[in-house]
């Protein structure tokens, strides 16, 4: 029997903030919380979803901005899981969909590049 095979797809959340874009949850650290507290937090608030089992990937720095990035694996029931509660929608991407997307910011590119070569490497 064949074993079934792990898809890798990367939920992107959809807002307009002035700019029609997709962009990663986004959020400050409040008082004394660090990266995975404020990620809680943060996804129970714009998904009413709490995320569990999450694993630090990388942190990247740009100008104006710092991205704490995590994995978590889901269920493919996962969107039935979830309420959005700000933003649009998010849209699941998978590899050659993320450099198509004219919708995603050149950083969110450089960081959902290097998820997809390490989460290669990992299958």
């Amino acid at each position: 029997m064949e074993g079934k095979k792990r898809k890798i797809s990367i939920l992107v959340p959809y807002r307009r903030t002035g700019h029609d874009v997709a962009v990663f949850f986004g959020g400050g650290a409040e008082g004394q919380e660090n990266p995975e507290q404020a990620l809680i937090r943060e996804i129970k608030e714009e998904l009413d979803f709490e995320p569990l089992g999450n694993n630090f990937f990388r942190k990247y720095e740009f100008e104006g901005s710092i991205k704490h990035i995590f994995i978590i694996g889901v269920e493919e029931s996962f969107d039935t899981k979830i309420t959005i509660l700000e933003g649009q929608y998010g849209r699941w991407f998978n590899r050659s969909e993320v450099e198509e997307e004219p919708k995603l910011i050149e950083e969110d590119k450089i960081v959902l590049r290097d998820l997809y070569r390490y989460l290669l490497m990992k299958k």
